[in-house]
């Protein structure tokens, strides 16, 4: 066996370089970000250049089914969140950690060639997405829609195989809620770990509880409270609690607006309580205005007693 060419020497070599050098830059970009997020003083532990690095598509755009579109307002999206296809998010609402929009069978992605400005005017009744057939076999899905100031908590799963699924606004979706198709109107709470079936249709200011079944097709009406496997109508909600709908909605936009900071050097933890990020270093603060109050003096003998 003849031994190796110029030119495979001269590749393996180019190659062995440029791998060394990528090993480098990855050394010294581990080295920066750990430095960057902690204090490090004499005799601490040496920087780990063994650090695992994320791939992870935060918004996943697709040839022919479109791309995720999110307002410019959105609260929160949390970074390993995933928005995949023909997603849209309106202003104030928020995406929590590891939940999944997935809408990677719209049967055209053309709808989402308009601009940002149409689809904030857009509302659930203009059926933005009516499209024409696609030629593809393959898609014969929809679109996720979701409103304003909705919150979709962590680890729900959200998709459109099956045909559009539209959210309305000021939604509450509980933790690992999943929905499939239907149609969420104003002001609704999802219930952690409930199944929103294909078809299903939510009207406004509705309470779907938690690790409830709604089947395909079904129609809760507006102001209900549906529980159980399968999901049948419990009661009508009383005025107070199509109240609390509203209110909790609008508590998560706050919860949200604080985090949109997060990923952000330091975080969204204000100057004055950075200390507190570095655990073995407090004794290097002092912490101020910190007052201490008595107990209130018992009365006699029958409170102490109850004391």
């Amino acid at each position: 066996m003849s031994g190796p060419t110029l030119f495979q020497r001269l590749r393996q070599t180019l190659g062995r370089a440029l791998r060394e050098t990528g090993q480098a830059l990855d050394r010294v970009g581990i080295k920066g970000q750990s430095l960057a997020t902690t204090k490090r003083i004499y005799g601490d532990d040496p920087v780990i250049y063994e650090d695992f690095l994320s791939r992870h598509r935060h918004q996943m755009p697709l040839l022919r089914r479109g791309k995720p579109i999110v307002s410019k307002d959105v609260a929160f999206l949390a970074p390993c969140s995933t928005l995949i296809g023909s997603v849209y998010i309106g202003a104030g609402s928020s995406v929590f950690y590891k939940a999944i929009l997935r809408a990677d069978a719209c049967e055209n992605a053309n709808v989402f060639s308009k601009s940002e400005e149409d689809f904030d005017q857009t509302t659930l009744e203009d059926h933005v997405w009516q499209l024409p057939e696609n030629p593809l076999p393959s898609a014969r899905g929809g679109g996720i829609f979701i409103g304003q100031d909705t919150n979709v908590q962590d680890g729900c799963i959200i998709d459109s195989a099956k045909g559009h699924t539209k959210i309305g606004n000021g939604v509450t979706i509980g933790h690992l809620a999943s929905i499939h198709s239907a149609t969420i109107e104003d002001h609704c709470l999802i219930g952690m770990g409930s199944l929103i079936q294909e078809g299903a249709l939510i009207k406004q200011e509705s309470f779907i509880a938690a690790g409830a079944n709604v089947g395909k097709n079904t129609v809760v009406e507006s102001g209900e409270l549906w529980v159980g496997n399968p999901a049948r109508k419990l009661r009508d909600l009383s005025v107070e609690e199509r109240q609390k709908l509203h209110s909790q909605a609008n508590e998560y936009v706050n919860v949200a607006s604080n985090q949109r900071d997060a990923m952000l050097l330091g975080g969204n933890i204000p100057e004055s309580l950075s200390q507190y990020l570095y655990p073995g270093h407090e004794t290097e603060f002092e912490i101020e205005n910190v007052q201490e109050t008595e107990p209130p003096a018992i009365a006699d003998e029958e409170d102490r007693i109850k004391a």
